[in-house]
Parts: C-alpha cells; structure tokens; sequence
C-alpha cells in the first residue's frame, strides 16, 4: 500500500488523481491517509532527510510505503559538483520520501512533473535506480526534459518495479 500523507492543504480531487496515478504505475494501493503538521522548529527550506526522521504517528504497516507532499519548498542537497535543487527525497529501499510541489503555482497545471516525482520517489523506496530513458519516470529529475515527461515508467523500469513488488508480497 502506498499511503499518501499531505504537510500542507491540497485540494482532495488532485491528491486522489496523484493516489490514482500511483496506483496504475505500481498495481498496488494507493490513498490519502492523513494529514499531518511539519515538526515544530522546522523552518523553510525543509531539510527533506531530517523530516522524514522526524515526523511521528504516521499510521502504516511494515511493508507500506509513505509519501509525504508538501508545497513548502526542501533545502538544496550538496553534492559533489556542488548544490542541487531538491523537489523530492527518498530513503532508497526504505519506507518514507516527500515530494514538494514548491515552484508550481497550480497543481492541476502542474500535475505532469509532480506525479512524475512522485513515482520517481516510490521507485526509489522500491529499490530503483534512475534510468537512462527520458521516457521514463526513473530519468534523473536534474535534466531539462524532466519536467515535461509523463508519469510512467518504461518497460525496463516497469519490470523491475513489478519483481520488486512481488517479492516484496512474498
């Protein structure tokens, strides 16, 4: 089950279409479960990797994978050619990412890219790496042509995701 936990207000039918997204990539669950406050002392830009360790009472089982979606802007990432913009963060082969949808005025507008982080952040808690398809949702989200991708994976990633969710339902 993929739970959806939105930090901020979002309208319903965008995070059911999101949830509905997420369910035809992965052909596993998917819903909004809660709402949740971002931990007191937290200021913007997030610090993505702390608030995943951070935030507390998310309800899940063991083998649920949590995505948290903010409108707030995260804090870049060093890397070693330097700073990153961060629109997504994800605990490879873990349980728990975010994804912001900070820098995109409207959601509705915006829905491309955000479902396309969004799958990019569950592919990782599954054990994805990124792709060399730009096609593909796994493509590195730095590129230019990210952004205007769709939200699918290729059939090399879509494979891999589908061993992956089998062998984690056995």
């Amino acid at each position: 089950m993929i739970r959806v936990v939105t930090l901020d207000s979002f309208d319903e039918k965008q995070i059911s279409k999101l949830c509905q997204t997420l369910y035809t990539a992965f052909g596993v669950g998917s819903e909004h479960s809660d709402q949740k406050e971002v931990p007191a002392g937290m200021s913007e830009p997030l610090d993505a990797e702390k608030l995943l360790a951070d935030i507390k009472g998310v309800r899940a089982y063991e083998d649920d994978k949590v995505l948290f979606v903010t409108s707030r802007k995260l804090k870049e990432r060093e890397l070693p050619g330097g700073k990153a913009p961060t629109t997504g963060y994800a605990l490879y082969n873990q349980n728990r990412a975010i994804i912001s949808t900070h820098g995109h005025k409207d959601f509705e507008a915006s829905f491309k890219p955000i479902a396309r982080n969004a799958l990019q952040q569950i592919g990782h808690l599954w054990g994805l790496h990124h792709c060399l398809d730009p096609r593909c949702a796994m493509y590195p989200p730095w590129t230019p042509s990210f952004n205007a991708g769709e939200p699918s994976f290729c059939s090399f990633c879509r494979d891999k995701s589908e061993q992956k969710l089998r062998l984690a339902k056995s």
